[in-house]
């Protein structure tokens, strides 16, 4: 016996509609994430190992370091903007020169690293927006 086509139609919408909603029922079709990448936009703070009394700072290598002044709260924070950040720059790295109390120079290239602000837009498996870590400084590099 032959069913009526319209009666197979029926069946196999109702088939995939059964599946689908096993699939999203079991997080398949739940954990996609959309294609959103997080830029961080927000200043780099470098924490020093010895209080420096001047310092000067630039992203990326090769840059040239314009000088920073202290916050309120006693922090160095480079901000992404001119002259510390001059476009296009991957912000990846950062170049500090200071000179510390009894008039030491030191210079580094630094690595900055982000971690998660644990904010999560598009649900706890997408990932979501960084902010960068605190960078340390250390002392004086041997033979400056």
């Amino acid at each position: 016996m032959k069913l009526p086509r319209l009666l197979r139609i029926v069946l196999g919408v109702l088939a995939a509609v059964v599946v689908a909603l096993a699939v999203f029922i079991r997080g398949g079709a739940g954990s996609v994430c959309p294609a959103v990448g997080h830029a961080y936009t927000g200043d780099a703070e470098l924490v020093f190992a010895h209080e420096p009394t001047s310092v000067s700072a630039c992203f990326g290598e090769g840059c040239t370091p314009a000088p920073l002044t202290k916050t309120r709260d006693n922090r160095w924070l480079v901000p992404q903007s001119s002259p510390y950040l001059v476009p296009p720059v991957s912000v990846t790295s950062v170049s500090v020169a200071a000179v510390d109390s009894s008039g030491v120079r030191m210079a580094h290239v630094l690595p900055i690293e982000t971690e998660p602000t644990g904010e999560h837009p598009d649900g706890p498996g997408c990932g979501g927006p960084v902010r960068f870590k605190p960078v340390q400084v250390p002392g004086a590099m041997p033979g400056t």
